[in-house]
């Protein structure tokens, strides 16, 4: 029994050498992992945009209307000017946006990824949009209205001139050859005789030229047109008006139209306003409809606002329920 033990305890010190001998291996580590690369791109919405903007008028009329933006961006933020056509009686559009008119209202914007914050430049108490980007196409709605007020605006893409293909010059013809020239016979001594003076020319008379306005001004070969009482649809001896004032736009291509709207005193200042601008479209759409382009015509209303004609009686009101036209070259 006792050499059983001590063979026992042999092999054991044996097995705990081998075990101590043996060399250790490392621990395999993971691969370290890289960040994923941050994109340095940030989306530029500088240029002109144009597009619609669609509410509601007085009286809960849907509006469709034109709208426009100029934008200049620096880095996340930027400023410009938006422009809504046709919103002075359009009581979803704040009032600090419709005071803009024709030169619209300056902004400044900022930028989040595909998110845009349109806020008046005065801050958010004059007008809030919030637009989602896409590309070259921007949807945003207005905060804090009433009556719903989207605006869906596109890039204005820059237009490239062509080049003119400069033609090879053609050689030219070679010369004819001389011909045989007779010799002159000798002449024979005339008198001199004194030349007479040299007459001199009156210059002609230049033709007058008409400076062409630098801002939207009345003129004589564009005439207004007059409305029925509470209406505003063009009578058919307006028309006759409406057709020479298509002609004069047809042949000066390079001029602007803007259509003011007027309504005489009765009824209130804001329906008057709404009935202007109505007799202001009615107007246009008849342009529109003879083959005048859209994109020239700009409209105002004024409703009671500048009367032509102050006394209180029907032959004064008859003149100031009009629509003016105005002209000025691009």
């Amino acid at each position: 029994m006792r050499r059983l033990a001590l063979l026992m305890i042999a092999v054991t010190l044996v097995a705990t050498g081998c075990s101590s001998r043996a060399p250790k291996r490392p621990m395999a580590t993971a691969p370290p992992v890289s960040a994923p690369p941050v994109s340095s791109d940030r989306m530029d919405v500088s240029g002109k945009w144009a597009g619609k903007w669609i509410g509601y008028g007085i009286v809960d009329i849907p509006r469709n209307e034109d709208a426009t933006a100029e934008l200049y961006q620096r880095g996340s933020h930027g400023y410009g000017r938006i422009i809504f056509d046709g919103a002075q009686a359009a009581e979803s559009v704040p009032i600090s946006l419709r005071r803009g008119g024709l030169t619209g209202a300056r902004v400044q914007f900022d930028l989040s990824g595909s998110s845009l914050t349109m806020k008046h430049e005065l801050g958010g108490q004059g007008f809030a949009i919030d637009f989602k980007v896409d590309g070259d196409r921007m949807v945003g709605r207005m905060r804090n209205t009433d009556k719903p007020l989207r605006v869906v605006l596109e890039r204005v893409q820059p237009v490239t001139p062509t080049r003119p293909v400069a033609l090879a010059p053609q050689p030219a013809p070679p010369p004819p050859a001389p011909m045989p020239v007779a010799p002159e016979p000798p002449k024979t001594p005339e008198p001199q005789v004194a030349a007479p003076p040299p007459a001199v020319e009156q210059p002609a008379p230049t033709p007058a030229v008409r400076p062409a306005p630098a801002d939207f001004v009345a003129i004589p070969e564009v005439k207004a047109v007059r409305f029925d009482f509470d209406r505003a649809l063009i009578r058919s001896d307006d028309a006759t008006v409406l057709d020479a004032n298509v002609e004069y736009l047809k042949n000066n291509v390079d001029t602007l139209v803007l259509i003011e709207g007027h309504a005489d005193e009765r009824g209130t200042a804001e329906y008057n306003l709404a009935l202007g601008e109505r007799r202001a479209r009615a107007a246009r759409d008849y342009l529109v409809s003879q083959g005048i382009a859209a994109d020239r015509i700009s409209l105002v209303s004024f409703g009671e606002e500048r009367p032509e004609c102050s006394e209180h009686v029907e032959t004064c009101w008859v003149r100031n329920r009009r629509a003016e036209f105005l002209i000025k070259p691009k």
